[in-house]
């Protein structure tokens, strides 16, 4: 698949310029930060959130921190929750699993981008599989989320990725 259809359009659509960096199967964002040798602050993960209303949001952090539910509620003024995997499945229809791109206006979503990801040399975003990540320059990132929310909606690190707690315990004495 290498990249959506749906995203692949939004990006010519909008001359977005961007590079498909192709690395190794993986299940997370931070692990595909991994495989890529990329710095997982470099590397975007979005959270699906949903509000009593029904409306959707997409909340994007770095791959290596947790989104802080409560800061995202205070600067929302509306209170929101996890999406469910099958929910997830019918909003990015052609999206495998757990690599939705983190660009939700390409699916009709708000979104809300954590500042720190607007501070990076560098941005990668799911391409929509778990093969391959799309690099985006600093500036094309920062101008393609011109009118997009941002602010402070990190909470805690998450600390090593899967493959390196795996491989962690494989090679104790």
């Amino acid at each position: 698949m290498a990249i959506a259809i749906t995203l692949s359009e939004y990006l010519s659509k909008n001359n977005v310029k961007y590079e498909l960096v192709k690395h190794k199967h993986t299940a997370a964002s931070l692990d595909s930060s991994k495989s890529a040798h990329i710095p997982s602050s470099h590397m975007s993960k979005p959270v699906v959130l949903v509000n009593k209303s029904g409306e959707h949001i997409m909340a994007i952090v770095s791959a290596g921190n947790r989104l802080s539910l409560p800061r995202l509620n205070d600067i929302t003024g509306q209170e929101y929750n996890l999406v469910s995997e099958q929910k997830l499945g019918e909003l990015f229809p052609d999206c495998d699993r757990g690599a939705i791109p983190a660009i939700g206006e390409a699916y009709q979503m708000k979104m809300l981008v954590d500042d720190s990801l607007l501070a990076t040399e560098h941005v990668y975003i799911e391409a929509s599989d778990h093969n391959h990540l799309i690099k985006m320059p600093h500036k094309q990132y920062v101008n393609m989320l011109d009118k997009t929310p941002h602010g402070d909606i990190s909470g805690k690190r998450i600390g090593i990725s899967r493959s390196a707690r795996r491989y962690q315990r494989d090679w104790r004495l």
